[in-house]
């Protein structure tokens, strides 16, 4: 019986102690990335200070089915797709990866989970 609660207790701890692990590394290294990546220069995480759309009004706005899209926003800039908003040309910001865009997109559009 000791046993059994003792595993058990272990058992829970290396998991939760995994998750909050898990749960810090992938929004603090995203934060990181985004700050890298010049994203924060002109976006906000949420509405409290109005600049550029904020990346929950962007997470608001989109959905999953849009992430191919907004990787190729990332990727190469654009206009016309949020008011009079437009994204610096590639040379006036830091260059973004394929995989670095959608790991950043992936981590907007989850913000939609968060607000709802």
């Amino acid at each position: 019986m000791k046993r059994t609660i003792v595993s058990t207790a272990l058992a829970s701890c290396l998991c939760l102690g995994s998750a909050m692990a898990l749960a810090e590394s992938h929004g603090k290294s995203t934060m990181q990335l985004a700050e890298e990546k010049q994203c924060m220069a002109c976006h906000t995480a949420s509405d409290d200070v109005p600049r550029s759309p904020s990346f929950q009004s962007i997470a608001q706005r989109y959905t999953k089915d849009d992430a191919d899209k907004l990787v190729q926003v990332v990727l190469t800039g654009g206009e016309d797709h949020w008011g009079s908003a437009k994204m610096p040309e590639m040379d006036a910001r830091a260059e973004v990866s394929e995989k670095e865009a959608r790991k950043l997109v992936n981590w907007i559009l989850d913000m939609r989970s968060e607000t709802e």
